[in-house]
């Protein structure tokens, strides 16, 4: 279970590093589209929203670090 939430966070910040704009924000669709899948399944439950909630949450924590770690080295690259 916990290796989908680090795959969810590496995919943020991918994204946030590396793609420019508001196509950053794709990896959200990520985690929504496999919990349409299970709500298609399985139906509706609490524990589904605490898990997409949850897989939301890692995957804009790795959005932002990725933004973050974009801006750090492209200021030390004006510096130098």
């Amino acid at each position: 279970m916990v290796i989908a939430y680090v795959l969810f966070f590496i995919a943020g910040l991918t994204f946030g590093y590396a793609v420019e704009g508001w196509a950053r924000w794709l990896p959200l669709l990520f985690p929504i589209a496999l919990a349409l899948g299970a709500v298609a399944s399985s139906g509706l439950d609490g524990a589904l929203i605490f898990r997409l909630i949850l897989a939301l949450l890692v995957t804009v924590a790795g959005i932002v670090l990725g933004q973050l770690l974009d801006q750090r080295s492209t200021g030390r690259e004006a510096a130098a």
